[in-house]
């Protein structure tokens, strides 16, 4: 998996971006969530001979299925040699160096942008560039029933619908093992009413090979609350359980018809779940009643015990929270916090219990143009960044058009107001040209990243809106960036605690990928660079000249360890005759920069996304197990999740956050998962959770980020988030399973094209 984060570029439409998951295991150096447009994203070819040139177009490929294309060459004289000059292959396909030919099976997917070279008989040469798109199933056809896997009482109905995609026509041709199935896909279960299964089956019309098989459960008995008790629940502490029926016509309707719930719990008449936060201790008894579709009924009485207990909720120990290994669908009824406006909606996530408030709506910016009104966490699709001030009372936010948005936050009532209205009513309030990263030490200092400088706004007055003041020029020193540098690309590596040192990296050639400048700037002393093409340090302190491993890349992104001696520096591409897996670990003040390992040892297990704490790196290299290892030695670490819930296949993503790491990187850090695999097989799909960074395996699961998973915009889709730095917090983008409305101010549209996200915030108990 790639650590896929696109940080700020000036010359980005962030509309024409769509950013898709690499299956586990491939290393930083060999893949590249890069989807930028080729003439942002490639470094400036050489200018080919007039009489020898290349046919830029290769066709797309699908993960697992055999690929074969060949480059189009026209002019010069044979024998030609082809070679790959920049970039990289999708994994799994190799180039022939005398044919020209591309082969193999892709293993992962993804938008692939490479350059071929090829050289002619006479040593003319010529080059082109080139994207090959890899998907999960290219233009094979596609039948999804739904309904999946129901169940229903004997001569009851169900009525099935089928998804048909990629075939001449959507008919398909509905057949029962048992029972009947009409033309329309109406089922009714034969009357026999000992329990038994029967296989419904669809089958494309146009290409009867392409079916697709659910199976119905026929329920023997008669309708049933299966539950026979309810778990105690604890005073403040967040609740949540799910009352089961069984026999009768699913669904079912839930209901309390005598007696009460604690003050603060609330039923679901769709999912049967209880949950809320009790306000007050004591036995409540209730009587619970359960409608089935054919109108048969039944009751049950409770009793609910509400424990007094002064067990803490919250950091750093989260002691409200689950642990357990459940598979959590999405609920059918997602919880309502509007569409196109809700901002300041709170709703407590019937799975988890823990509060969740919608930040951004449409309105969010009256003044942003409608192709941009979707909001999210970050831009830089990076969970890394550090969005929210010391104390959690400020965040910021950003709109798909790069603008900043400052907010306050009431981390009691959860709501959240824009910031200087008055000021800016156009806008909503305060709009800053990028995102920003908090400072660690003062509650009301932002830092903001632009062109090659960095400036910080003082929020100490909320009347008045602050003018930025230069922090540093990285232009202003003659051993750091070249006077006149033309910021095309930058990444924000972040600030140390104590706001002692910043971490940057740029590109003046192009976009992400094409960066050769990791900078560290330290209070009081200057610059200090490190060129990646050429291996050189220089700068206004600390040692300087040739860095001890001869390894030189591009740059995907750069990271600074909280205490400022570290700059992580993610690569993208090899530019020497070999390279180490990566990322790279640079001792800012030093030319010694070591990596995670040379990728030729299994065992190192650097691949997948990451985050970084004071003195050590965390990574998720295989499917949800997380290895931590010191930044001072990066090819030793220890396995912190060894045992992984049971069911877990890929593809499933992982993004992470630690900004609430302490010195000691004793701290929980945080993830938010990522699958389009749907019904979920296993625990943690699609969910906000924390790791122990202690070697117990402890993972807690504050609650769904509620993503199709199928979003266009890059953050949304994957939930990228980042926690607060004092851990009580986790901001998210997500599209809320549609129902956001569109981009064009539709209350309605469709997942993967125009739905909009927005970002919100869920508490961390």
């Amino acid at each position: 998996m790639l650590r896929a984060s696109r940080s700020f570029s000036p010359r980005r439409d962030f509309q024409r971006f769509l950013c898709v998951a690499l299956i586990a295991g491939y290393s930083l150096a060999t893949t590249a969530c890069n989807l930028l447009p080729q003439s942002a994203a490639a470094q400036p070819s050489p200018q080919p001979a007039a009489h020898l040139s290349l046919q830029p177009s290769l066709p797309g490929a699908t993960v697992g299925q055999a690929y074969s294309a060949a480059l189009s060459v026209s002019g010069g004289h044979t024998p030609y040699n082809f070679a790959i000059s920049s970039g990289q292959l999708p994994a799994g396909l190799t180039l022939d160096s005398h044919t020209g030919r591309i082969s193999g099976n892709p293993s992962a997917i993804g938008n692939f942008a490479f350059t071929i070279s090829v050289t002619d008989g006479s040593s003319a040469s010529a080059t082109g560039s080139y994207k090959v798109l890899v998907d999960l199933c290219g233009s094979c056809s596609v039948i999804t029933i739904s309904p999946a896997n129901p169940s229903v009482a004997p001569s009851g109905k169900l009525q099935f619908t089928a998804m048909v995609r990629n075939a001449s026509n959507s008919a398909v041709i509905w057949s029962a093992s048992t029972g009947s199935i009409s033309a329309s896909g109406l089922f009714t279960a034969p009357a026999n009413p000992a329990p038994k299964t029967v296989t419904i089956t669809a089958k494309s019309a146009a290409q009867t090979s392409v079916q697709d098989s659910t199976t119905v459960t026929i329920t023997g008995a008669g309708l049933a609350i299966s539950t026979a008790s309810v778990p105690v629940a604890t005073v403040r502490a967040p609740y949540s359980t799910s009352l089961a029926a069984s026999g009768g016509q699913p669904p079912y309707l839930w209901s309390i018809v005598s007696g009460s719930l604690p003050a603060g719990l609330l039923l679901n008449s769709s999912t049967g779940t209880l949950s809320g936060s009790a306000t007050q201790s004591g036995a409540f008894q209730f009587s619970v009643r359960v409608a089935d579709t054919a109108a048969h009924s039944t009751q049950q009485l409770f009793t609910l015990d509400v424990s007094a207990s002064n067990r803490t909720c919250g950091p750093p120990t989260y002691n409200c929270s689950r642990t357990d290994f459940n598979i959590v669908r999405i609920p059918a009824s997602v919880p309502n916090v509007g569409n196109l406006l809700g901002a300041n909606t709170v709703v407590t996530d019937p799975d988890f219990g823990n509060r969740v408030v919608r930040i951004t709506d449409w309105n969010t910016d009256p003044g942003q143009q409608p192709s941009n009104r979707s909001y999210v966490s970050a831009s830089s699709g990076s969970a890394d960044e550090n969005l929210w001030n010391v104390d959690s009372t400020l965040f910021i936010v950003q709109s798909l058009g790069d603008s900043g948005y400052p907010f306050t936050f009431d981390p009691s009532t959860m709501q959240a107001s824009r910031m200087y209205v008055a000021s800016s009513p156009s806008t909503g309030g305060l709009k800053l040209p990028s995102g920003g990263m908090w400072s660690r030490a003062d509650a009301n200092m932002l830092y903001v990243a632009n062109n090659a400088s960095i400036f910080r706004y003082d929020f100490s007055d909320r009347n008045n809106p602050p003018s930025p003041q230069l922090v540093f020029d990285f232009t202003s020193s003659r051993a750091c960036l070249p006077a006149g540098f033309d910021v095309t690309w930058q990444s924000k590596g972040g600030v140390s605690a104590g706001d002692t040192v910043f971490g940057m990296a740029y590109s003046s050639t192009g976009d992400q990928g094409t960066g050769i400048y990791a900078v560290a700037y330290k209070v009081g002393s200057g610059c200090t660079i490190l060129n990646t093409q050429t291996g050189q340090v220089t700068g206004d302190w600390g040692a300087t000249g040739p860095i001890d491993i001869k390894d030189r890349w591009t740059i995907h992104n750069a990271k600074l360890s909280k205490d400022g001696n570290w700059l992580i520096v993610a690569p993208q591409g090899c530019t020497s005759s070999s390279c180490s897996q990566g990322p790279y670990f640079w001792q800012i003040g030093t030319t010694h920069v070591s990596s995670c390992g040379d990728g030729k040892t299994g065992g190192q297990r650097c691949g997948g996304h990451w985050t970084e704490g004071y003195s050590h790196w965390m990574n998720n290299n295989d499917n949800g197990k997380q290895v931590i290892r010191p930044l001072s030695q990066p090819t030793a670490f220890d396995e912190l999740t060894s045992t992984l819930p049971p069911g877990i296949r890929v593809p499933l993503d992982e993004h992470a956050s630690w900004n609430n790491a302490d010195p000691a990187d004793s701290l929980p850090f945080f993830l938010t998962y990522w699958s389009p695999i749907t019904p979920f097989p296993a625990a943690w799909y699609n969910e906000i959770t924390g790791v122990a960074p202690d070697r117990s395996g402890r993972v807690w699961r504050f609650a769904h980020s509620f993503i199709t998973a199928q979003s266009q915009i890059f953050s949304t889709s994957y939930g990228i988030g980042s926690v607060s730095q004092d851990g009580r917090f986790f901001i998210f983008s997500s599209d809320w399973m549609g129902t956001l409305g569109s981009q064009s101010e539709s209350p309605t549209c469709k997942v993967g094209r125009d739905c909009r996200g927005d970002v919100f915030v869920v508490e961390l108990n």
